[in-house]
């Protein structure tokens, strides 16, 4: 596994407008502020939000877990050009604390990403496809070479969530 260095998005538009942009699925997410790289440049969970203003429960949880997969796709393919991107992207959370800033709160969640280079991930996927069935095919040897291909970084997150604590 190799490592490679935090990737950082910096844009004129706001994480909002690129996210609703990019991933019509999800249309607009209740959020304003930055891209969350800092507590200076939080994504801040906002519960007044006109998207939220017939939602009892705001369940901020969903929110920064759809806000971490779409920062981490934008970061690894949509902001790179076809032949830097990457495929087969996984993270898992390593650290999540609240954090008191004069009257503010913060979630600040680390997390792990793994991914491979596309090209690598077309490989390993083509190879799979046109061995794995046969009997003399090295699976363990393949899934070494997977995890020799793969990069990984650590990544944070902050999350103003003054509004739900």
């Amino acid at each position: 596994m190799q490592t490679i260095e935090t990737p950082h998005i910096e844009t004129l538009e706001t994480p909002r407008e690129i996210i609703s942009q990019d991933f019509k699925s999800v249309g607009e997410l209740p959020i304003k502020g930055g891209w969350g790289y800092s507590i200076e440049d939080a994504v801040i969970i906002d519960k007044n939000d006109p998207l939220l203003l017939h939602e009892d429960n705001v369940d901020f949880l969903s929110i920064q877990k759809v806000f971490v997969e779409k920062r981490i796709y934008e970061e690894l393919i949509v902001f790179r050009n076809r032949d830097d991107a990457f495929s087969g992207i996984k993270w898992k959370i390593l650290k999540q604390e609240l954090i008191r800033v004069d009257d503010r709160a913060y979630d600040f969640l680390t997390f792990e990403v793994t991914a491979l280079p596309r090209k690598d991930w077309e490989f390993l996927k083509q190879e799979w496809e046109e061995n794995s069935e046969a009997v003399s095919f090295d699976k363990g040897l393949h899934f070494e070479k997977h995890n020799a291909l793969s990069v990984i970084y650590t990544t944070q997150y902050f999350f103003d969530i003054t509004d739900f604590v």
